[in-house]
């Protein structure tokens, strides 16, 4: 009987007493949901606490550098070619380089060496007419066995600047003073810092012809003639690197560190030059190695 009054008791009971009483017996699932959400929250903010660290240390990595570099300060400009160099048109350049070049050599006396006067290769016919050069024929040099005599090389003359230096003598021929090698060394210097200055500041030009003064008979005529390949290195580096002289020296006066370079470079392409009339009339200029022992 007593187990049935307590059924019975237990029925009576309100459904309000029995939700509590269920509560009451559940386990606490609140506590453990905030319990994993504390978790989480920890594990983000040990994440973004490393992210910050990389990030700092990355911003003081590049901070760094920049300072570095600002105290540096800003790279050396690039030293210029010459102390000077031409301006205007191509033709306009040509001229300038001729007149100041030129002006720079002088004779013992203290005359000038010789007058460039620039322009496009030509010859003058036996009545004063210019007649246009439209080809240089470049014969090889066969003296020591290691080009053939048919290895001509044929230059167009529209991409040639050229340069005959005329003295007051005879036939341009230097009136002053008498031939020697040591003035031809002089003389081969000025045709090479003329074409210098031209393959530098000329655009469009591929190769210069240096018309050197001949002996007051006529008889031999000698000619530089050099191609922007030949000089490349030179026209990479200031001018001074080649041509060191601060001042341009005289006869005679050309130092040992300038010698080789001049030698080097214009020795193996002095020639001997002449005309030949071509198939459509025009004349074609022909070049033949000076041979030296």
């Amino acid at each position: 009987m007593a187990d049935d009054v307590r059924r019975i008791a237990a029925e009576s009971q309100p459904p309000a007493a029995a939700s509590k009483a269920v509560a009451a017996a559940a386990p606490p699932t609140s506590a453990k949901a905030s319990r994993a959400e504390r978790a989480r929250q920890a594990a983000y903010r040990s994440r973004f606490a490393l992210l910050y660290v990389l990030l700092a240390i990355v911003a003081g990595g590049a901070i760094g550098a920049l300072v570095v570099l600002v105290s540096r300060g800003s790279p050396a400009p690039a030293a210029a070619w010459s102390s000077w160099q031409p301006n205007g048109t191509s033709d306009q350049r040509v001229a300038q380089i001729a007149t100041r070049i030129a002006g720079t050599y002088h004779l013992p006396s203290g005359h000038q060496l010789v007058t460039a006067i620039a322009g496009a290769p030509s010859v003058t016919g036996p009545d004063g007419t210019s007649f246009r050069v439209n080809a240089i024929a470049v014969r090889p040099d066969t003296s020591k066995g290691q080009a053939d005599a048919s290895n001509v090389n044929a230059v167009n003359a529209a991409t040639t600047v050229m340069y005959q230096l005329c003295g007051l003598g005879n036939s341009c021929s230097i009136a002053e003073g008498t031939a020697s090698v040591a003035r031809m060394t002089l003389l081969r210097r000025e045709a090479l810092e003329l074409a210098l200055y031209t393959f530098r500041y000329v655009s469009g030009t591929e190769s210069v012809l240096v018309l050197l003064p001949p002996r007051p008979d006529g008889k031999v005529a000698t000619a530089v003639f050099l191609e922007r390949s030949d000089v490349g290195p030179e026209l990479r580096q200031p001018l001074a690197d080649a041509l060191t002289s601060s001042r341009t020296p005289g006869i005679g006066q050309i130092t040992a560190e300038e010698l080789p370079v001049i030698e080097r470079i214009t020795r193996p392409r002095l020639y001997t030059y002449s005309y030949v009339q071509g198939q459509n009339g025009s004349p074609i200029m022909v070049l033949t190695p000076v041979v030296t022992s």
